[in-house]
């Protein structure tokens, strides 16, 4: 930038998050911003190999990062496995019967299966509680379920009126001189008289 400079001090250093590969560069504008999901943090780099990729479990979406605090965590409910990721749409979300509560995660075994008795129907769920319990008169025996009709309808003569119900030994028999003709009763009053 200094014309007729007879010494190296005079010249200046690519700003962090850029590179320069050119010799005899005259201005800043000839410095490169390393790509998005990428990131220099110290002037003076000279290659595109200088830029270094966000860690997995992270983005950046703009060009010329850097600092390491750009890279963005993925959210809970998704993660993304390789580095230099640059967009949040690249983190992926859980798949329906999986929730993640960690946020910057970077494998999809990070994606657990809702506990039985429990379904989560949709995709990138964050949070246990978007497991979502059977209803009453239902049970589920299996992890990692994925609707709704995923739930067993309690046995004809049986009943249940708790949610999120595990096993079908749950569904309680109707009392002897008292039947139900219909499946997936959720009170006692299901039951009727002989």
């Amino acid at each position: 930038d200094v014309s007729g400079s007879n010494e190296a001090e005079d010249c200046i250093d690519c700003a962090a998050g850029t590179y320069g590969v050119a010799t005899g560069s005259g201005a800043a504008t000839d410095c490169i911003e390393c790509a998005s999901g990428r990131y220099v943090d110290v002037q003076g780099s000279d290659e595109d190999s200088d830029c270094i990729g966000c860690a997995a479990g992270t983005y950046v979406e703009v060009a010329g990062s850097d600092s390491l605090t750009d890279c963005i965590d993925c959210a809970a409910g998704r993660y993304v496995e390789t580095t230099g990721t640059a967009l949040a749409s690249d983190c992926i979300a859980c798949r329906p019967g999986k929730y993640s509560e960690q946020v910057a995660s970077d494998t999809g075994s990070d994606c657990l299966d809702c506990a039985v008795g429990r379904y989560a129907d949709v995709v990138g769920s964050a949070s246990v509680a978007d497991c979502i319990e059977c209803a009453a008169g239902t049970y589920l025996e299996a992890t990692g379920s994925t609707a709704a009709s995923d739930c067993i309808g309690c046995a004809a003569g049986r009943y249940v009126v708790e949610v999120g119900s595990d096993e079908a030994e749950d569904c309680i028999a109707c009392v002897p001189g008292t039947y139900s003709e219909k499946e997936a009763n959720n009170a006692v009053s299901s039951c009727v008289g002989c």
